[in-house]
């Protein structure tokens, strides 16, 4: 048996990932988990020299017990000192308005390409990665820190998205389907509330508050929260256009 560490090994040894590795992997994560070490399941385990000494460190991917249809929990990176002590890298998190861009559900992996800690993250919007962040090793922190995102694309909306505040603008500004559909109803509204049309502009300023404010209500905390804001968008474009032929 070779006598490198568990978490970290010599690339040069010719050691590879097997069973013992994997056990130990199990035992340190299953630790104030509420999971058993049986229970906790590695999906992914990659090994790379982030920090230059010859030492890989483990790049881990697992579920605990409490996993349930939430995909794998556990996104790390581990590595031993010299006395045998465990001691786990910080991972950057993604910045707020990173964040927005994810839709409903979000799942992340981790992997390593061109020397960088890639993190990328799917959501259930069905667009393939729209959010993948890079990392290198900094050997004068001794941390990880971004270096590259790749962010997916934004649409012309009827507000300014670099000033959303309410959680659901995100997915309207990254979601071409709901974009369209909110310019157009602000498009309906701006139309009807035109003193030339002689419009009851107080019931349709009234209207329009109700209707953010559902739309928060009711999609904020959504999983499929594309669909759901894309339901209120078509139903308020329903009310307008009712409207428009209450007043013609």
């Amino acid at each position: 048996m070779s006598s490198c560490s568990c978490f970290r090994c010599s690339r040069h040894s010719g050691r590879t990932s097997g069973r013992y590795r994997r056990t130990t992997f199990r035992n340190y994560l299953a630790e104030g988990s509420g999971c058993t070490a049986e229970a906790l399941n590695i999906n992914n385990l990659e090994y790379f020299d982030f920090t230059g000494d010859s030492v890989d460190e483990a790049i881990v991917v697992a579920s605990t017990c409490a996993t349930g249809t939430a995909g794998p929990v556990v996104h790390t990176v581990l590595s031993r000192r010299p006395n045998g002590s465990v001691i786990k890298f910080k991972i950057p998190d993604p910045r707020e308005k990173q964040k927005a861009a994810l839709l409903g559900r979000v799942f992340s992996d981790l992997s390593v390409e061109d020397a960088l800690l890639v993190q990328t993250f799917h959501d259930t919007s069905g667009r393939e990665n729209p959010l993948v962040i890079k990392c290198r090793w900094s050997a004068d922190d001794k941390e990880l820190h971004p270096v590259a995102v790749k962010m997916p694309q934004r649409y012309k909306t009827s507000f300014d998205c670099d000033k959303a505040t309410a959680r659901v603008e995100g997915p309207i500004c990254y979601s071409s389907e709901v974009a369209y559909l909110d310019v157009q109803v602000d498009g309906m509204y701006k139309r009807w509330s035109d003193p030339v049309n002689n419009a009851p502009s107080d019931v349709l300023r009234k209207n329009r508050k109700h209707g953010s404010e559902k739309r928060n209500l009711t999609c904020e905390s959504d999983w499929a929260i594309v669909e759901c804001l894309s339901t209120l968008y078509r139903a308020r474009w329903l009310e307008l256009d009712a409207f428009r032929h209450l007043h013609p």
